[in-house]
């Protein structure tokens, strides 16, 4: 029991540090919060984290044979998520500001966030073993036979570390979004889109060019 309190707080450190850098699942939630509002970029961030806790359950529990798969198949992977990135990325860079800002202020519909952000985030094998990497460095301990409680702990601070960066970023973002006009807004949809088609376009060839290696030889 004395025990929690410290795991959450391991946990929560890792689920924060994992999700700081400003990959395509920081660029959707400042797009969201721009167009949307501070709420829609929360829930695009609390989807990515959800993926967070459900790769640390996979480093925790040490489960070689799903973490098998992946290492495996990350070319693949790798493939998939960047043809993915390059889709939302050409949805985002097409999108209509007006029409987002109208759609909002009728409709919330937070689910889409919420999906979008959990599977730019999930289809991300990379995740997994920054996860496993931060555990590392952190000299987090905890394995399959820590028992449900410890693990709990560190999956429930992965989740509120996360949730923690996201809230703060989308927060921060949202100070600045009354002093963006709407031709900003235009420009900076586009910015996000082609950002994001670039990184999925580099995860992409990444993923074909070590497929086609493999094939070769």
């Amino acid at each position: 029991m004395n025990d929690f309190p410290l795991n959450l707080l391991m946990g929560m450190i890792a689920g924060f540090s994992v999700s700081v850098p400003l990959g395509p699942g920081g660029l959707f939630c400042i797009q969201r919060t721009l167009s949307k509002g501070p709420r829609s970029g929360l829930v695009a961030g609390m989807g990515a984290a959800t993926s967070d806790v459900i790769y640390a359950s996979l480093a925790i529990l040490s489960l070689s044979f799903i973490r098998n798969i992946i290492e495996n198949n990350k070319n693949l992977l790798f493939l998939i998520s960047g043809m993915a990135l390059m889709i939302i990325g050409l949805a985002i860079f097409s999108s209509n500001p007006v029409k987002q800002l109208r759609q909002n202020r009728e409709s919330k519909k937070f689910w889409e966030d919420y999906l979008t952000g959990f599977l730019m985030s999930i289809t991300n094998p990379g995740c997994l073993f920054l996860i496993i990497g931060v555990f590392a460095f952190l000299g987090t301990s905890v394995d399959r036979s820590s028992g449900s409680f410890i693990i709990s702990a560190i999956l429930l601070g992965v989740f509120l570390g996360a949730s923690s960066w996201w809230f703060l970023l989308s927060t921060f973002v949202n100070l600045f979004r009354k002093k963006f006009r709407l031709r900003q807004l235009w420009n900076i949809n586009r910015f996000a889109g082609i950002a994001i088609m670039i990184l999925g376009i580099l995860a992409a060839a990444k993923g074909l060019s070590n497929l086609l290696r493999t094939l070769i030889h």
